[in-house]
């Protein structure tokens, strides 16, 4: 792995306070859903779940998991 794609796994702060790599928004984009109009993980989660109804996509599959773990370990209280 190179020092480029290293950085583009770095989270970073985005509109209406989600945390999300260069490399997780790519992907976002790729399948036109808009993260930026999500204030919540949550909303995103439902986005990416919208897109996967319509079509199988692993790599959208592999990103709402790790997106959803994320928010569980980051918003669930211990």
């Amino acid at each position: 792995m190179d020092e480029m794609d290293f950085e583009k796994r770095f989270l970073k702060p985005r509109k209406h306070g989600l945390w999300l790599s260069d490399l997780e928004v790519d992907i976002l984009n790729r399948y036109n859903i808009d993260y930026e109009k999500c204030f919540q993980m949550t909303e995103l989660l439902y986005q990416i779940d919208q897109v996967l109804e319509e079509e199988e996509i692993e790599e959208l599959e592999n990103l709402s998991i790790q997106l959803a773990e994320r928010n569980y370990y980051q918003n669930t209280n211990k």
